[in-house]
């Protein structure tokens, strides 16, 4: 089985470092890894080709903005028949890559999340993380299953959806996992935890909490999409 991690980036020198180093000590290691710069304007592809070469590294550009557009490019680029889909602010426990990959096949799952844990000097942000975990969980047993920020799929299921959806707003990681259960896909959330980052709710320049039960509540009266821009929101890290 051949996994390619797949980094989508904007502006991430200094945040994905910690993601970088955690993947070159994995007790099983990765296959391939694309780092897709999405417009960086701070050197973010130079500063990854040097942290990266003990790695096995390419480093692809995005041609248009977005998450989606950078995640989709990223797997079209990739070759491996597991894609797993992290956010550079994310790291991860040594052993992740091979407990994530025993449960996907244990529960022959073909897309999919993690459980996040979100260590933050406010606590109602790590309370929230733990909530969001739940609620991942409870979500897989309805029709309207969802995952977010870290997402795994494997080859065929990638492919039938044409990647993410670049025309949403915000939370195509949830109609990524939406789609493909609807495709008839068994999805799920795997419960090894990776390590998030707080900054998209201490961060005065990021939406605070309240703004994602807003999000929530319009996509589930809004068809599951969200198209128009809601309020304020960008990817990754500030422009230099």
């Amino acid at each position: 089985m051949k996994l390619s991690v797949i980094i989508p980036c904007k502006n991430e020198v200094g945040v994905v470092d910690a993601l970088l180093t955690s993947l070159e000590v994995q007790t099983r290691t990765i296959d391939e890894l694309i780092v897709v710069d999405s417009h960086s304007t701070d050197g973010t592809a130079k500063h990854v080709r040097k942290l990266g070469k003990q790695l096995p590294l390419k480093i692809v550009k995005a041609i248009k903005k977005g998450v989606a557009e950078a995640r989709n490019i990223g797997g079209r680029e990739s070759t491996g028949d597991v894609l797993l889909f992290l956010d550079a602010d994310a790291r991860l426990e040594n052993d992740f890559i091979e407990r994530f990959l025993y449960e996907y096949t244990k529960r022959k799952l073909a897309v999919g999340g993690f459980t996040q844990r979100m260590p933050s000097s406010r606590k109602g942000i790590e309370v929230g993380a733990h909530f969001m975990n739940g609620y991942a969980r409870l979500m897989q047993h309805t029709p309207w299953p969802i995952a977010f920020s870290c997402l795994f799929a494997d080859r065929s299921a990638f492919d039938e959806l044409s990647g993410f959806d670049p025309e949403l707003f915000i939370m195509e990681d949830y109609d990524f996992v939406y789609r493909a259960k609807k495709a008839g896909f068994r999805t799920g959330i795997i419960q090894v935890p990776y390590i998030a980052s707080d900054r998209r709710y201490s961060s005065p320049d990021q939406p605070p909490i309240w703004r994602g039960i807003y999000a929530e509540l319009y996509r589930y009266t809004h068809g599951m999409r969200i198209t128009k821009p809601l309020f304020d929101y960008q990817m990754g890290g500030k422009k230099k």
